[in-house]
C-alpha cells in the first residue's frame, strides 16, 4: 500500500510567486495574439480592417473583439492563479504582478469599448 501526500513542498509558495512574475512575460505575446485575432476576425467576416467609418456591424465587432479581449487577460488570469496558490501558503507576494496585469488589463478593455463607443481621444 502506498501513501500520496496532495502536500506542496514548503518552496512552492515561491515557485508560484516566480510563475506569477513570469506570466507579466507572457504580456506582449498575448497583446500580438489579441491584435491578430481582432483583426483577423474582423477580416475574415469581410469588413476593412481598421475601418474608422463604421462600416462593420455591431456583431461583427462583437464577435472578433470579445475573443481578443479574452487572450489578452489571460497572464492576468494565470497570474492572480499563482498568486492565489502561493497565498494559500502564506506568502502574499504574487499578488503584485497579478495586479498589475489586472490593471492593465482593465485599462486595454477600457480604452476598447471607449474606442468603440467612438470616445477615443481626438489627436493634434
Amino acid at each position: 500500500m502506498t501513501s500520496t501526500s496532495t502536500r506542496r513542498p514548503a518552496g512552492s509558495a515561491g515557485h508560484d510567486v516566480r510563475n506569477a512574475w513570469l506570466s507579466v512575460l507572457l504580456l506582449p505575446i498575448a497583446f500580438g495574439l489579441a491584435f491578430l485575432i481582432g483583426e483577423g476576425l474582423i477580416g475574415l467576416f469581410g469588413y476593412p480592417v481598421g475601418d474608422t467609418a463604421g462600416e462593420a456591424p455591431l456583431w461583427a465587432i462583437l464577435a472578433a473583439t470579445i475573443p481578443a479581449l479574452l487572450v489578452f487577460c489571460l497572464p492576468a488570469l494565470l497570474s492572480s492563479w499563482f498568486a492565489r496558490r502561493a497565498a494559500s501558503h502564506g506568502d502574499r507576494r504574487g499578488w503584485v504582478p497579478a495586479t498589475l496585469l489586472a490593471v492593465v488589463a482593465l485599462a486595454f478593455i477600457a480604452m476598447n469599448v471607449l474606442a468603440g463607443l467612438g470616445l477615443e481621444m481626438q489627436s493634434g
